[in-house]
């Protein structure tokens, strides 16, 4: 509460609630086809959908979030866990309360599985039930594993066609989040964003910063009904990056915050992770550490990393700003842990989960002359081309070296490194120094951190000596690539040209020797198969992210080896299919336990705060169009304060903050008066 009082200080300095008495600011706006509205009504009170992730051998979180009635008093929510679809063999049952403070949320962490088993689940409450989601356990031996590798979804960005095909995959032992979960920009902030008409512009209006503020940010994208089907039908094993908070952070701060008028940097970072756990199936534990492991047994050993809030020290100012005293990306107690879990694993594949790339490149050519030919013969430009990708590990030498050290003389076999965050496609062999004296031969004009390009180990691309692991970089879900984002396709053409091949200007000399396959456009996500003898990476890819569309392409499948530190075939066919494939969770809800008529037009997913003071926040939708008036009405039925009315209002999820402060203490009833319905809650001034 406190909290929210000095945001809405801050917001009435800067004027924020100057036009509240108006009529809601249309945000959202879409055809009345059930995939388009802003809620499907056939899920009330499940709106959000279902979600599981975290599994172990025994063991699975499963999430879910109950949109409460007229009411915000705890309620009662049973879970029922089964073998089977049609839930004759229920395994699993209990029930679990849920109230405001963990806003309405529900997070089970189901104990006493069975290990390498197809789980089916659904939640009960207020009447009704769930939909029912399927998850699976982790074996102790496996032949074959599938991951669906994923990052980088930003709502305004593009639709999340890349979920929907997820979603639709029958043979998936789990999804790996690598971050950027949601984006916390105000709409139209985050680079180009003008891809999309109105239907993908984001709650709340400004940037999220209080707890109401991300957790509505939240509850936007888990409407989308891709993301919602995606969580439904695989479990998710998820990492945060910077967004989940703000752009680049780290530890102490971020770019994207600024302490004057977002208050402490620790309060914000706080809230975020806290509303992380809530929205997530996440496994809590009292260290709050994102960092941990997740074994499915001999095959593989999914190692996932917190580079962004437990031990990230402030990044540089420029790629070769000098790195003394030595900078850290983890704690010394996180690295200390992820070197014993790759030397300790008894699995085959060590595959470590990672927000930012850990490969080094060389990216200077993406500057082109004026004629639009690659050109990097400017230091200005190099620093500009690579200083764009400062966040990486390649900004922390010291204790990446210190990585790769410990790999090499453990002599740590089999390690695959899965990286988010930069929106593109890579494939890289994991090197010290890739070249070890990048120097253009033009101007003798450094290429690359003078600090990272003089030492270290040389590379041979032909043989992988200087090679100790694999890195494959997922491309985004619908977050802006390099031509959304306006760069030119000379530009483009310049940084793939230049990071995959020699250089004939430069001396013929290859810059790159251990990137094996880049994509800079496209959108999509990676399929990692693994098998005893060898790990492939199969690059999917939608058509697009500015159109709703259902089909999907192989762009790019690599592997490697068993036992082999460097990237093997290009160009393979995609793994096939498992032999073993899951039974699809249902579409819809299993049965329903009270069957109501009530013509479902709105719903009011967060009031917050309340009790309040002076203001709230209301987060509304609609599903018809029509007139719409907002009033507090008090105990005795009479309408004291209408806080909005509009004519017409067209379908759409709205946010607006109403002010009070003229009304006496007591207890109110919010009431929205939608086309066919009225929506009320329950608010309480102190």
């Amino acid at each position: 509460m406190k909290n929210t009082l000095i945001y809405v200080a801050l917001m009435l300095s800067m004027g924020v609630f100057a036009q509240l008495q108006q009529a809601p600011i249309k945000l959202g706006r879409s055809s009345e086809s059930t995939a388009s509205l802003p809620f499907d009504p056939s899920l009330k009170p499940f709106y959000h959908g279902v979600a599981s992730g975290d599994p172990l051998e025994d063991a699975v979180i499963i999430w879910t979030k109950v949109t409460p009635g007229e009411g915000e008093l705890p309620i009662n929510v049973t879970y029922y866990v089964a073998t089977d679809t049609s839930f004759l063999n229920i395994t699993k049952t209990g029930t679990i309360q849920t109230d405001i403070s963990k806003d309405y949320t529900v997070k089970i962490d189901v104990t006493g599985l069975t290990a390498g088993t197809t789980y089916y689940y659904y939640f009960e409450a207020l009447g009704a039930n769930s939909i029912v989601g399927k998850t699976k356990t982790t074996a102790a031996t496996s032949d074959n594993l599938k991951f669906a590798i994923i990052s980088c979804a930003n709502y305004e960005g593009g639709y999340f066609n890349a979920f929907g095909r997820i979603a639709e995959r029958k043979d998936i032992d789990a999804v790996v989040h690598l971050g950027d979960y949601i984006y916390e920009y105000a709409p139209g902030k985050y680079k180009n964003v003008s891809l999309l008409d109105a239907s993908r512009s984001v709650l709340p209006t400004n940037e999220i910063v209080t707890e109401a503020d991300y957790r509505t940010r939240y509850s936007l994208y888990r409407l989308d009904s891709n993301l919602r089907v995606a969580h439904q039908q695989h479990p998710f094993i998820s990492i945060w990056d910077d967004h989940e908070s703000a752009n680049d952070s780290y530890v102490t701060g971020a770019e994207n915050h600024d302490t004057l008028t977002q208050g402490l940097w620790t309060t914000r970072k706080n809230i975020a992770k806290k509303v992380y756990y809530e929205w997530m199936p996440i496994r809590d534990n009292k260290e709050d550490k994102l960092y941990r492991s997740i074994s499915y047994g001999n095959l593989a050993e999914l190692i996932l990393l917190d580079t962004r809030l437990e031990g990230r020290e402030k990044p540089p100012v420029h790629f070769d700003t000098p790195d003394v005293p030595a900078r850290k990306i983890i704690s010394q107690t996180q690295f200390d842990w992820f070197i014993d879990k790759m030397k300790n694993s008894k699995a085959k594949w060590k595959v470590i989960g990672n927000q930012v790339l850990f490969s080094t490149f060389n990216v200077g050519f993406g500057a082109v002359n004026s004629l639009g030919a690659p050109d990097p013969t400017s230091i200005s430009s190099i620093r500009t081309a690579e200083d764009a990708f400062i966040d990486n590990w390649e900004s922390y030498p010291t204790q990446r070296n210190a990585v790769i050290d410990s790999i090499k003389k453990n002599d740590i076999k089999n390690v695959v490194f899965v990286t988010g965050d930069s929106h593109c496609s890579w494939a890289f062999d994991v090197t010290k120094n890739a070249v070890l004296y990048p120097v253009a031969q033009a101007g003798n004009i450094p290429l690359k951190n003078p600090y990272n390009s003089l030492t270290g180990d040389g590379y041979n691309d032909t043989t992988g000596l200087g090679s100790y692991a694999v890195e494959f970089g997922t491309p985004s879900i619908a977050s802006q690539n390099f031509d959304e984002l306006g760069y030119s396709t000379a530009v483009i053409d310049g940084f793939e040209f230049g990071l995959n091949n020699y250089l004939p200007a430069l001396g013929n000399v290859n810059y790159n020797p251990h990137l094996a396959y880049t994509n800079l456009r496209a959108h999509g996500y990676i399929i990692l198969d693994l098998k005893s003898d060898s790990a492939q990476s199969d690059y999917f890819y939608v058509p697009n992210v500015i159109t709703k569309n259902t089909t999907e392409a192989l762009g790019q499948s690599i592997s490697v080896l068993n036992n082999v530190t460097k990237i093997g075939k290009l160009n393979l066919a995609g793994a096939a299919n498992k032999v073993q494939q899951d039974i699809p969770a249902p579409t819809s809800p299993r049965r329903i336990t009270s069957l109501s008529n009530e013509a479902i037009s709105g719903v009011i997913f967060t009031l917050y705060p309340n009790p309040t003071h002076d203001y709230f926040l209301l987060n509304f939708a609609t599903i018809t169009k029509g007139n719409i008036e907002i009033q507090v009405v008090d105990m005795q039925g009479k309408v004291v304060k209408v806080l909005a009315k509009a004519e017409n209002q067209e379908i759409g999820n709205y946010q607006m903050e109403y002010d009070i402060s003229d009304l006496k203490e007591g207890a109110y009833v919010l009431t929205v008066l939608t086309a066919n319905q009225k929506i009320t809650r329950k608010l309480i001034k102190k």
